[in-house]
């Protein structure tokens, strides 16, 4: 934000997959509309509030929020996207144990109230609608592929023929889908030679796949931008301490992208078998009395950071060093 300058109104927005729920400080009313272009453009065009003492709060929700961001800044509102995890601790602070989507809306903005001098102000660009447009059809492809492997788990349950008949038509027509996604994905990728270039040095990682690279590309924009330790929290692979007093818990990972965990997860599980620093890292925990999981996380971790580094080589028009 800006030196001095002190915001009297906030917008708080909680964002769902099909909603935003949206509470305003200074009359103290909410609001719910759809999530979707049509409905927020039409909300943001005809939200009458003067802009220069306004702060609209949105929180993330990994890529569900873009929309909202895009059409607020456009609009020339300050917008700050909210960390989930910061969040919820001030939640917790604050003492509000009850949890809706409109209670969520208030406490956005009594965050925003009482940290506005250390929030960043959101800065749009069109780099990152193009990010956004990637990610949002790498969505599509995530959820073309639930589908289908339900669609193979009910072949497991006893059918008549008229049933399996339709499974299996259904099957081909999500298998279609999901490759003609898979060629779009990658012709996106392919006109824009920073993408390409990215994408090569990932692919380069023993355990790393295309398909696992359109997905890191397009949910983790961030990768070869952070440093080792903003990459891991981001990506929820950084463990948090869940210590107080004299107890000492179980450090957990339970913040982050879910489908960039889920897909690490795999590659890790790969790494592991094939390549021979992943392997060793591995077999050195379980040596050294980590659960198997705890060992998995780690690599995970360990294989992170060694993409973010081939990303930054890349940027950097450098020569990755080996780990």
């Amino acid at each position: 934000m800006k030196k001095g300058q002190k915001f009297n109104k906030f917008i708080g927005i909680d964002v769902s997959k099909d909603k935003l729920d949206i509470y305003y400080s200074w009359n103290y009313k909410n609001e719910q509309i759809k999530n979707n272009k049509s409905s927020i453009k039409s909300f943001v065009k005809y939200l009458k509030v003067e802009k220069q003492n306004l702060l609209v709060v949105i929180d993330l929700t990994g890529g569900y929020e873009a929309i909202a961001v895009r059409h607020f800044c456009k609009a020339g509102f300050n917008v700050h996207r909210a960390e989930g995890r910061k969040v919820k601790n001030f939640i917790r602070a604050y003492g509000e144990n009850a949890k809706t989507d409109k209670i969520d809306a208030f406490m956005l903005t009594e965050y925003a109230k009482s940290f506005q001098n250390r929030l960043k102000l959101y800065k749009y660009n069109e780099k990152e609608e193009q990010e956004t447009n990637l990610a949002n059809i790498v969505r599509r492809l995530s959820d073309i592929e639930d589908i289908l492997q339900k669609e193979k788990n009910r072949f497991k349950s006893p059918n008549n023929d008229v049933i399996v008949q339709s499974i299996q038509q259904m099957i081909k027509i999500l298998n279609k889908q999901k490759e003609q996604i898979e060629k779009q994905i990658q012709q996106e990728i392919d006109k824009d030679e920073q993408l390409k270039g990215k994408q090569q040095a990932i692919i380069a990682q023993k355990g790393i796949g295309i398909k696992t690279s359109m997905l890191l590309l397009s949910l983790l924009p961030e990768l070869g931008k952070l440093n080792r330790r903003e990459i891991a929290a981001l990506s929820g692979v950084a463990p948090y301490s869940n210590d107080s007093g004299t107890i000492h818990g179980r450090r957990n990972t339970k913040t982050g992208r879910k489908q960039v965990k889920r897909a690490l997860f795999i590659c890790a599980l790969v790494a592991i078998k094939y390549d021979i620093k992943i392997k060793t890292f591995y077999e050195k925990l379980i040596n050294n009395g980590k659960l198997k999981i705890v060992a998995v996380v780690a690599c995970m971790r360990k294989l992170l950071v060694v993409l973010n580094a081939r990303c930054k080589a890349f940027y950097n028009n450098s020569t990755f060093i080996e780990y």
